[in-house]
């Protein structure tokens, strides 16, 4: 876990405990790729979805963690690992479809194990995922998760059928985003507030809150691959016009200067070094500008959301995490 948490410590305490049971899980004798996984766990992700489980729990019937029984903390940490467990699982297979090199600053789980190998890491990630949420979530809301995972790979699958094609549909754009990373972050806010006794209203404002920041959230990461740097980003920049995907700011930059882009798209499969004059081309634009400005739209939705619930501390935390994540550098 990174240091991300260091102005919300109740956070991160909450996050020790995820990660903690993370590794003990992963220290399964009868999975031997754990120690594999492990490395990616610990290799500074910011374990946001988890802190939404945390965080969406605090609007529930007892708003102060301090007080929590025993029962209710063990249960609130495994839901929040059963999320993240799902969503390292989805990286996993994700950077096997985009044949990425690198996660988070080290090698992918492929280049290491091998694509067998980390397809089969990936499925037993899902298995834990699944063990979890039986055992801790209620049946209606288990149902979620599994609606959950089938957005995320109906967006894939979509995503996957139109690579190189660079396609410059916003609307198809951000329906791949609601499914791939949206949906999770619905679900993450949602899940931590109703398994604590949050009213439906609140549960449901807490859902969609969650549904446009995972919005907002994508289309900021996706314009980091325009506009950042290797160290910063922990992957090569560029990577998504490398792998065929056709992201906002692409789309953008097509409507505003597709005579000269489109040629070098043709080519980008067999001329991976064109890379660089697409991204150049991008920025001379004001795709990043407009993509911005769509980040910034899905941030005032999610603080609409945010102001139809309670005040109090739980909504000024995640008030300044809306407000954190749409200006991080990565």
């Amino acid at each position: 876990m990174t240091d991300y948490w260091k102005n919300f410590p109740h956070i991160a305490d909450f996050l020790r405990d995820v990660e903690a049971l993370i590794l003990s899980i992963l220290e399964d004798n009868a999975f031997p790729l754990g120690k594999d996984i492990e490395k990616l766990v610990e290799s500074g992700g910011k374990m946001l979805r988890p802190a939404l489980v945390f965080v969406g729990s605090e609007f529930g019937l007892d708003r102060n963690p301090k007080k929590w029984t025993k029962k209710q903390k063990d249960k609130l940490v495994h839901v929040a690992a059963a999320i993240e467990l799902l969503h390292t699982a989805t990286l996993i297979h994700d950077d096997i479809i985009d044949r990425a090199s690198h996660r988070r600053g080290i090698p992918t789980l492929h280049q290491t194990l091998g694509t067998t190998n980390a397809i089969l890491a990936g499925d037993w990630l899902l298995s834990r995922t699944y063990r979890i949420i039986a055992q801790y979530v209620h049946p209606n809301r288990a149902v979620l998760l599994t609606d959950s995972v089938s957005a995320i790979c109906k967006a894939e699958i979509n995503q996957d059928l139109v690579k190189y094609s660079f396609v410059s549909s916003r609307r198809r754009y951000l329906q791949t985003i609601a499914g791939k990373t949206a949906a999770l972050f619905a679900l993450a806010l949602y899940i931590g507030a109703s398994e604590t006794g949050c009213s439906v209203f609140n549960s449901q404002a807490l859902r969609r809150t969650g549904y446009n920041l995972g919005m907002a959230f994508q289309i900021i990461d996706d314009i980091f691959d325009y506009e950042s740097s290797i160290e910063e980003l922990k992957k090569p920049v560029g990577n998504d016009i490398r792998e065929g995907l056709c992201t906002l700011p692409l789309i953008y930059a097509l409507q505003e200067n597709g005579k000269e882009i489109r040629p070098l798209l043709s080519d980008i499969r067999t001329q991976p070094n064109l890379v660089e004059s697409v991204l150049g081309l991008v920025l001379q634009t004001k795709a990043i500008e407009r993509a911005r400005s769509d980040a910034a739209h899905y941030t005032r939705l999610a603080h609409a959301e945010i102001e139809r619930l309670p005040a109090g501390k739980p909504r000024h935390d995640l008030e300044l995490i809306v407000n954190s994540l749409l200006v991080r550098t990565y």
